[in-house]
């Protein structure tokens, strides 16, 4: 763990509880003595807080310096998922936060499965923890949109990901080739419904030059791959 995630990080004082208390106190046996390294996730800030109490299931904390530590992605990605399983989506955020992906709009498509739930603040949760394992300082944003057609609307200028598209080269994100900046649409498992290409006119496609058949995350983790 590169540091711990506290909402009120930057206080003067403030308490320790929950997961991550338990976490420090129990699962790694940090003594008092040790001092931690906090962030909120909204500035640049890392935060040393001395421990002043310790009880059963909190601790008391003092602030004891601050510093501008920046370790946000150096390129803005966004990547437009369609949505699969909800465990499918949740297991991929980890990876997804790790290569630096700055914002995930999911949207309903044609294909997604009906009867699936995002259960935002789960997203969340994932992504704070995933922040504090890799030491990224900011949190990337999620939106849920309602379908394909309002996916294309929001993003005019997204890509499209799909069979026959132009080839994704090793040159992507590099100023040369195709960026991420603008967003690029991932179908579901199964890709997108004829309805939906017809929605693609007028749309760059793009394409991996491989003949095999990816699953939806493989996709998303490859293109954030390329954009490194």
């Amino acid at each position: 763990m590169q540091f711990v995630f506290h909402a009120e990080a930057g206080a003067q004082s403030l308490v320790l509880e929950g997961e991550s208390f338990t976490h420090i106190f129990s699962a790694r046996r940090s003594r008092a003595t040790h001092n931690l390294a906090l962030r909120n996730l909204r500035d640049d800030r890392l935060y040393t807080y001395k421990v002043e109490s310790i009880s059963k299931r909190c601790a008391g904390l003092r602030l004891e310096s601050s510093q501008i530590a920046p370790n946000a992605p150096r390129k803005h990605t966004h990547i437009i998922w369609a949505i699969t399983q909800s465990k499918t989506i949740e297991k991929s955020l980890p990876s997804l936060n790790e290569l630096g992906l700055s914002k995930l709009s999911l949207f309903w498509a044609d294909f997604s499965q009906r009867g699936q739930s995002i259960d935002e603040e789960r997203v969340r949760r994932i992504l704070i923890s995933s922040c504090e394992q890799c030491g990224r300082g900011d949190l990337c944003e999620v939106e849920i949109l309602v379908d394909t057609q309002s996916a294309l609307e929001k993003y005019p200028r997204a890509l499209v990901l799909d069979f026959g598209g132009k080839i994704i080269s090793s040159e992507l994100g590099d100023g040369t080739g195709i960026k991420l900046d603008s967003g690029v649409l991932i179908g579901a498992e199964g890709g997108f419904s004829q309805r939906e290409r017809e929605l693609f006119a007028g749309r760059e496609i793009v394409a991996f030059d491989t003949g095999l058949i990816l699953r939806s995350q493989t996709a998303a983790l490859t293109l954030l791959a390329k954009a490194l």
